[in-house]
């Protein structure tokens, strides 16, 4: 991003015309922000595993220098005057910069895809994961798509002036600052844990359902109850489908049909049904304990899952809820 913000600076002629030559290298060098971004929400945000398979996410700005190689080595000049209004040398560069704002709008759609995606995984597998994390990563993704948008309507329209080129590239580099801080004050603030293997499986619909009749859910919900209640295995804040299943005898597939076609609910809800009681009847009979306190105790990892949780069962903040009680 640092290298592309100085395409304007090269192409309105306020640098030496020695860095001519770059203009051309630089102006392809946005196709990869899309990848990048989508790169970074599945490896960085979803702990999945780096595969030599994904160097293949370079191609479209490969694809981009190989259409456009003698721009880059020889018709610098050209280049320039095209970017200032002229007409473009050759049709594969005006071709190039359609590919250039497509591809980087369509990895921006499939990551917001992604985060759909694996928010839903979320809800169903993980008790303990803060729903805040989704809607800063939505923020984001939306805030380059717009972005992105707007340099498109701008660059094909031959409506930018350089400082709305460096005002949109400008934004860009603030997002991108702004990541790098919160990760480097909290690294595992968009982190999304996974805890047990058989998770994928279940939310990719390999599992038949209705695998179990009525009777047999009813019985098996009884005797989930029964532990939750005896052992409050609840309170372990890393707690998952697989966990809980394999502490019960149960396979992780059908201890969540149980929950979704007998109780109406996903593990999720369930187990933080649990905390949020806890909480609650901590608050009534006692106010010499911290809030937080308390709900690290009935298993809340943090202050800001535990805060949205509470307010989506309760409706409230937990504060107001004690100042309630106290009232």
């Amino acid at each position: 991003m640092g290298l592309a913000f100085f395409l304007p600076f090269i192409t309105f002629g306020v640098a030496l015309e020695v860095f001519n030559p770059l203009a051309s290298w630089l102006f392809f060098l946005p196709v990869m922000y899309g990848s990048l971004m989508y790169l970074y929400c599945s490896k960085v945000v979803f702990n999945a595993p780096f595969k030599g398979f994904d160097f293949l996410h370079i191609l479209p700005l490969l694809a981009c220098y190989a259409f456009n190689f003698d721009v880059l080595f020889v018709q610098h000049e050209a280049f320039r005057l095209w970017i200032n209004g002229a007409a473009a040398p050759t049709q594969r560069l005006w071709l190039s910069e359609y590919i250039l704002f497509g591809v980087a709008i369509l990895y921006l759609i499939a990551t917001a895809f992604l985060i759909r995606r694996c928010h839903r995984q979320a809800s169903d597998t993980l008790s303990n994961f803060n729903p805040a994390i989704f809607q800063w990563l939505g923020l984001l993704v939306s805030s380059f798509i717009v972005i992105f948008s707007a340099k498109g309507v701008m660059a094909f329209t031959n409506f930018a002036t350089m400082t709305m080129l460096v005002l949109s590239d400008a934004l860009i580099v603030l997002i991108i600052l702004m990541i790098a801080l919160i990760q480097w004050k909290n690294p595992q603030f968009f982190a999304i844990s996974s805890h047990g293997g058989d998770e994928q499986a279940l939310i990719s619909g390999l599992v038949p359902q209705g695998a179990i009749d009525e009777n047999s859910r009813a019985a098996i919900f009884k005797e989930l109850t029964k532990h939750i209640e005896q052992e409050h295995s609840y309170r372990n804040s890393e707690l998952s489908l697989a966990k809980l299943a394999d502490a019960i005898g149960l396979s992780p597939h059908h201890l969540s049909e149980v929950l979704n076609q007998y109780a109406g609910q996903n593990f999720n809800h369930f187990i933080n049904s649990y905390r949020v009681k806890e909480v609650c009847e901590k608050l009534h009979s006692s106010s010499s304990f911290k809030v937080l306190d308390i709900a690290m105790q009935a298993g809340f990892s943090s202050k800001s899952t535990f805060n949205t949780i509470f307010k989506k069962f309760m409706g409230v903040t937990p504060t107001q809820y004690r100042q309630q009680v106290q009232s």
